[in-house]
């Protein structure tokens, strides 16, 4: 299971989570109390292992500034939140960074369009970042689809196993479900990141 860990800030989280060998970790540079510098997340990327993708969560941000922030922040792959036109997803792709595209899958809503350039598709919720859940079933359904499904939304230690048994997916991502107060508990990262492991076992 592909376990990325959203929201570091600071170099005790950025320890645990390379303690973990966790696949990914998201460095936000949307409107967020986690939102960090691209050189802090620079900093804080220094702290884990090579193989570890480096992800930057943007939203409302122009191509030129995805880029920008990405190249400062060293990062390896871009989460865009936001509608963008294929063509410019498709030059970012072509220099060298992963595209995880957010969807929004809300219950009681028709599910967005899938977009044609992504390199992973991402299921959250109508508020990253806020515990909300993503709605499980039409989450399962994009499982079933060619381009790998990493589900996000509310995800915690406790739910991960139902989250999984319903969805199927090919990666989980969790941010706001291990923390607390505000900052990464490395005893939840460590429950969360155990439980996705033995998902199946």
């Amino acid at each position: 299971m592909w376990i990325k860990i959203c929201g570091i800030r600071d170099p005790a989280a950025a320890g645990a989570a390379a303690g973990l060998a966790v696949d990914a970790v998201g460095f936000v540079f949307a409107a967020s109390p986690r939102r960090v510098s691209a050189r802090r997340a620079r900093e804080l990327g220094a702290l884990l292992p090579p193989g570890t993708l480096r992800v930057g969560v943007f939203r409302g941000a122009s191509p030129e500034q995805v880029r920008r922030t990405a190249d400062r922040a060293g990062l390896n792959a871009v989460q865009l939140h936001d509608p963008w036109e294929e063509a410019a997803v498709a030059k970012l792709r072509e220099e060298g960074w992963r595209v995880i595209r957010a969807l929004v899958l809300a219950p009681g809503e028709a599910p967005p369009p899938v977009p044609e350039q992504a390199d992973y598709l991402l299921a959250d919720s109508r508020s990253p970042g806020s515990g909300q859940r993503a709605d499980w079933a039409a989450a399962g359904r994009l499982a079933a689809g060619a381009v790998p499904l990493i589900l996000a939304g509310g995800l915690t230690p406790d739910n991960l196993g139902a989250a999984l048994a319903a969805v199927a997916p090919f990666g989980v991502d969790v941010s706001s479900g291990v923390e607390r107060g505000g900052r990464k508990d490395p005893e939840l990262m460590r429950r969360f990141v155990a439980a996705a492991r033995g998902w199946g076992q």
